[in-house]
């Protein structure tokens, strides 16, 4: 009930932008507008909030810090391709089913290799990773890889994907001074770099893992996740590890065995904290056609690793979960989300939201952006589709946390 008004105001918001230097809506006191502002909780009324004069944008940014400390839970939005313009991309709304309206500057032609916090990650034609917060235009420059092999250097399509993800542990708008950031590097994830605010170069992580005997075998990796104060990161084969790069630490940045190997096959494997805390495991499966060259079907597992109400931990307690109750997961090439769907009218309960991040699905409609899987029934619901052809070629959508502008 008490999300009603905030759909009404939604729905009007566009015709009170149009509307307002006629009305003299564009001097309402200043006491009255904060109240006002304060009922918006989609990022996308707030957006358009601060668009409609300077007055009312002055209103919003003396709200900022205030709106960034609460923390107050956002829904992702998916960054999607403009029609025309390279520099420019839309937000596409899941609980609408439709753009937004407005778009985005983004300065980067070239696939986000990451979103973590409302940050996209992008790297530079000198493998510098750079943050950019679409809706602050704010940009953190990170220092550059190094040891990139020259035939990475020398190919475009390589260059784009040679950073899988990058995750960050906070917001660096809140934590500007203590925050890090993980980079899987390569397409198999079988190097890691890893940064602390005010670093000067990237520390590469040993993913050397040594068995009984004298074996040796160098894990490569599909996620990583901040979970409780530490980076986690998981296999394609399920194995969950823990990245150690403590200062204090006499041994050189590692990786280590934190949970093993879930047996099963599967194509992309993901880590997600639930809404309750929990440890989640998702193991993407996908099938197929080879001979049309598109995805055919795409199915789901979930596994629960950890239990944050203090239940038997271990490998023998790890169990498949068929449901995952009223929350919301949101995967692709960003960092892993989950909301609780109650919240947010429009968005579906007991579903994995993903973005399609391997660049092979090609259907007879356009490149597939973004599906949904129901868990309870094992089927998809809404699938997202580039609206023309020529957007294919453009950057992949990916999905980030709205934060303020």
């Amino acid at each position: 009930m008490q999300l009603r008004p905030q759909k009404a105001i939604s729905s009007t918001m566009e015709d009170a932008i149009s509307s307002t230097f006629v009305s003299g809506w564009a001097w309402l006191p200043s006491d009255l507008l904060y109240l006002i502002v304060e009922k918006l909780i989609p990022t996308s009324d707030y957006i358009r909030f601060g668009a409609v004069c300077k007055h009312w944008q002055s209103v919003a940014l003396l709200q900022k810090q205030r709106r960034l400390k609460s923390r107050q839970q956002q829904l992702p939005m998916l960054i999607i391709p403009s029609k025309d313009i390279n520099d420019r991309r839309g937000l596409y709304s899941v609980t609408h089913g439709k753009n937004c309206g407005f778009e985005l500057y983004v300065p980067y032609n070239n696939r986000c290799c990451g979103s973590s916090h409302g940050w996209l990650a992008c790297v530079d034609d000198n493998f510098g990773v750079n943050l950019f917060n679409p809706f602050t235009k704010h940009t953190i420059l990170l220092p550059p890889l190094t040891e990139v092999p020259q035939d990475i250097r020398k190919h475009a399509y390589r260059r784009d994907h040679y950073i899988k993800k990058v995750v960050l542990s906070a917001d660096p708008s809140l934590c500007p001074n203590d925050y890090e950031v993980v980079a899987l590097v390569d397409c198999h994830g079988t190097r890691m770099a890893h940064i602390k605010s005010g670093d000067n170069a990237w520390t590469h992580i040993d993913q050397t893992i040594r068995y009984f005997y004298g074996l040796h075998q160098i894990i490569g990796f599909d996620d990583v996740l901040y979970y409780r104060g530490q980076f986690l990161a998981v296999s394609r084969e399920g194995g969950v590890f823990s990245i150690n790069v403590s200062n204090g630490s006499t041994h050189k940045p590692h990786v280590s065995i934190v949970l093993p190997i879930v047996p099963n096959i599967d194509d992309k494997a993901y880590l997600v904290e639930s809404s309750q805390g929990d440890l989640l495991l998702l193991r993407k499966f996908q099938s197929l056609n080879y001979s049309e060259c598109f995805i055919e079907n795409f199915s789901f597992k979930v596994f629960n690793l950890f239990s944050a109400s203090g239940g038997r931990t271990g490998p023998e307690w790890i169990r498949e979960i068929e449901s995952i109750g009223d929350d919301a997961f949101f995967i692709g090439d960003n960092q892993s989300m989950c909301v609780s769907a109650s919240n947010f009218p429009g968005c579906q309960p007991n579903s994995i939201y993903f973005g399609i991040d391997d660049w092979v699905g090609v259907e007879a409609q356009g490149h597939l952006d973004m599906a949904v899987f129901n868990l309870e029934n094992r089927r998809f619901g809404t699938r997202y589709c580039c609206l023309s052809r020529s957007q294919k070629n453009m950057p992949p959508s990916i999905w980030i946390l709205p934060t303020m502008v």
